[in-house]
């Protein structure tokens, strides 16, 4: 329950229009520095406060409120309550759990906790702040209340939310673009670099390479550097990483497609390619890998295909030429 002095504030609110009319009534201060309001003398800190509460309840989107510990409303009011279509002060002598069974933060209150959470009544967002109150004698407990309409804001959150997780898809969509692992041939994979090839995008073209290798169980894996601008010495090192890790998979790695700015770069920064097979032209590369493929299985002319019920495919069907 209130204290006799607080219950004399909320009075003193809900009278503030009958004194504004009433000259007899008006708020003043005496010599001793105290105001008198209505009949009512207050120090001029609370006084202050007094005005302040009442400028915030008048201009701003908020609810005050407090509740007895039966969870009886004492007092209410604010220009929030406009919002959802409550007169300021009609829900006083109501009880809180009748009106929104859904009170977990008033219970949490109630037993001493200080709580904060959003919840959304008559189609309005509110953030909301319990404060447990106990009375003079420490017995009993109340809570005191203030809710804030945050729609608007609220709102813009949820929009943001959801350009930042469009931004994320389309951005996936774009590093698959950027890197697609596309099977030519059977038991043979290729993957077209454009671009600039920092160690960020190497990175996950190793990753996205390797389980292609993996999932087609291909036997030659090459690397099309036609459209690569610049190469530094993070990425010619990943580069060698990832042919290092497709032989671990039981495929061999060709490079093809380097241009002579990048070959001089290569060089320049002392990068040791000896171990790896290169071609000048994706075309020349894929050639080999299928003479390879040919000489393995015994097929004297590698590009003969055979008709099935299902359609035209390869008559290759080699075996790993590294096993």
């Amino acid at each position: 329950m209130m204290t006799q002095h607080e219950m004399e504030t909320v009075v003193l609110r809900q009278r503030a229009p009958e004194v504004d009319g009433d000259p007899a009534k008006q708020d003043s201060v005496g010599s001793n520095g105290h105001a008198r309001v209505n009949g009512h003398e207050f120090d001029s800190n609370t006084s202050l406060m007094m005005s302040a509460l009442r400028a915030l309840l008048g201009e701003l989107e908020i609810v005050v409120w407090a509740i007895d510990e039966q969870g009886t409303f004492t007092y209410h009011d604010g220009r929030g309550c406009e919002a959802i279509g409550i007169p300021r002060g009609s829900l006083v002598g109501k009880n809180i759990f009748e009106l929104f069974p859904d009170s977990t933060g008033i219970l949490r209150a109630l037993a001493g906790e200080r709580h904060h959470d959003l919840s959304n009544v008559g189609g309005i967002t509110w953030e909301n702040w319990y404060v447990p109150v106990k009375d003079h004698d420490h017995e009993r407990l109340s809570v005191i209340g203030l809710s804030l309409n945050v729609t608007e804001a609220h709102r813009a959150k949820v929009d943001l939310e959801a350009k930042f997780a469009l931004i994320e898809r389309q951005q996936t969509v774009i590093s698959d673009l950027e890197t697609p692992v596309i099977q030519v041939w059977d038991r043979v994979v290729t993957l077209p670099m454009v671009g600039v090839v920092d160690s960020r995008r190497a990175a996950r073209v190793t990753d996205d390479l390797l389980k292609r290798v993996a999932q087609t169980q291909a036997y030659f894996a090459i690397l099309d550097l036609t459209g690569v601008e610049v190469v530094d010495t993070a990425t010619a090192g990943h580069l060698l990483n990832m042919i290092s890790a497709i032989r671990l998979l039981g495929a061999e790695g060709i490079v093809t497609g380097i241009r002579p700015t990048i070959a001089q770069t290569i060089v320049s920064l002392g990068v040791e390619l000896t171990s790896v097979r290169t071609f000048g032209t994706l075309r020349d590369g894929l050639a080999y890998a299928i003479r390879a493929l040919a000489d393995q299985s015994g097929v004297s002319d590698p590009w003969k295909t055979s008709n099935t019920p299902g359609g035209t495919k390869p008559a290759l069907r080699p075996r790993n030429p590294s096993r």
